[in-house]
C-alpha cells in the first residue's frame, strides 16, 4: 500500500501554481520525485521493468540533484 501517492504531473502542478498552493522551495521538490521513485519500488516487485527503471532514475536523479545542491544551499 502507498501511503502517499504521487506522480510527475501533479509535482508539474505544483511547480507551476501561482498562488501559495505550490511549492514554496525546491528541496520540497526534490522530496516528492524522489517520492515518486521510492513509490514506484515498493509498488513493484524488484525484477519487475517499472522497479528496475524507478531505481535507475532515482540514481540519476541523485547524481544530478548533488550537482545542483551547492547552488540550492546559497539560496
Amino acid at each position: 500500500v502507498i501511503e502517499k501517492p504521487m506522480d510527475f504531473s501533479t509535482i508539474k502542478n505544483l511547480m507551476e501554481a501561482k498562488d501559495s498552493s505550490g511549492y514554496k522551495n525546491v528541496r520540497d521538490i526534490y522530496a516528492d520525485v524522489r517520492l515518486v521513485f521510492n513509490n514506484a519500488m515498493k509498488y513493484n516487485v524488484e525484477t519487475d521493468d517499472v522497479h528496475v527503471m524507478a531505481k535507475t532514475l532515482l540514481g540519476k536523479f541523485e547524481e544530478k540533484w548533488l550537482q545542483l545542491l551547492p547552488k540550492v544551499i546559497e539560496e
